[in-house]
């Protein structure tokens, strides 16, 4: 009941109340005070109203709830278009003067002259921009003019937009930790187009000089990758310069050869150094195969027992044989004159005792 009285005053309230069109009238009659309206425009205006406006108190609520129905239709929409949009990016276009690389910067000078990384300019040149955006994140307290953001991923688009001079397409991210973003960075590379071994190896290295993983095995988990992996790509970022030098970028060298080259270095660093050297001042640079080959060589032993070639000479000076060694330390005995039958006995009898296998 009590509903239903609340109701009644309701439409006795919206029954009294004058139409929007009726006072537009008036104040339009009252804003031209030398017009004077005759009977004829007035009975017209007052027909229009009273035809365009609900005449009982219940036409009035209805047209004032179906007004609001619309107006919270309109709300309905609009809340579910902005729903669509959390948790999404927020994108702009940047200044690539404004965007510092990251101090986990990863990429080697070279792979910017590189061939793919041409190919990917020319790409962004003639799409006007980068199409996929790089990610960023704000640097505290830039001053004005200043670089303002760091690159999360994204270094090559960025780079490319730079030499081009065009503004990068960059999504923001507020708040972010290094740890994070290391894994970021890693995990796109990833991804995209893979990272060197050797780039790899100074990617991890730097994170555990400065402490972002307090171990590679724990670095392993959070980017979840071998750390196997991880330990063979440290072994190639330790390599001396002048050894990654000799295989004429740091992009040649390969997972599978980190092994190799670590235990050359621990057998012999000296060698190792001496032979990168000569291999860097050539003319002609062999393949990174052949050089990987050459360095990992275990040296040879024979070099050391071997010794020159051997000759025999009679009294009078006129050689007699001679013992002459190849390069593999393989001998071979010659004579110049002519042997009796008991010089060969005693000779083969020599032989007998050096090759046999009690010897």
């Amino acid at each position: 009941m009590a509903n239903k009285d609340l109701i009644r005053r309701a439409l006795s309230v919206t029954a009294n109340l004058p139409s929007v069109r009726a006072v537009a009238s008036t104040s339009e009659f009252a804003s031209r005070p030398d017009q004077k309206p005759d009977s004829e425009n007035s009975v017209s205006s007052d027909a229009r109203i009273n035809a365009a406006s609900p005449k009982t108190g219940p036409g009035s609520m209805l047209t004032f709830m179906a007004e609001q129905s619309e107006v919270h239709k309109e709300v309905i929409q609009l809340r579910e278009s902005f729903r669509s949009f959390e948790g999404a990016d927020i994108t702009r276009l940047i200044d690539p003067a404004k965007i510092l690389p990251s101090k986990w910067a990863n990429r080697d000078k070279s792979h910017f002259e590189t061939v793919a990384f041409a190919r990917l300019r020319d790409e962004i040149a003639k799409a006007g921009g980068n199409v996929q955006p790089i990610k960023v994140r704000p640097l505290p307290g830039s001053p004005g003019g200043a670089a303002q953001w760091e690159i999360i991923f994204g270094h090559r688009r960025h780079r490319a937009c730079l030499e081009l001079g065009l503004p990068v397409l960059s999504m923001i991210q507020q708040d972010m930790g290094d740890a994070d973003l290391f894994v970021q960075m890693e995990r796109e590379n990833r991804e995209r187009e893979d990272l060197s071994a050797w780039e790899q190896g100074v990617m991890y290295q730097r994170a555990l000089e400065l402490g972002l993983f307090p171990s590679a095995k724990q670095m392993a988990a959070a980017i979840d990758r071998d750390v196997g992996n991880i330990s063979r790509a440290l072994a190639l970022a330790k390599l001396p310069e002048d050894v990654v030098r000799a295989f004429g970028s740091p992009l040649n060298l390969q997972f599978r050869w980190a092994s190799p080259l670590r235990d050359a270095h621990q057998r012999d660093p000296e060698r190792l150094l001496e032979m990168s050297r000569e291999l860097t001042m050539r003319e002609v640079r062999l393949a990174p195969a052949a050089v990987f080959a050459m360095l990992t060589e275990a040296p040879d032993a024979a070099p050391k027992a071997q010794k020159k070639d051997v000759e025999w000479k009679d009294a009078s000076g006129q050689l007699v044989a001679r013992l002459a060694f190849d390069r593999k330390g393989r001998g071979l005995l010659s004579f110049e004159s002519p042997m009796d039958l008991a010089q060969r006995e005693k000779l083969l009898k020599l032989l007998d005792d050096l090759l046999s296998p009690k010897a």
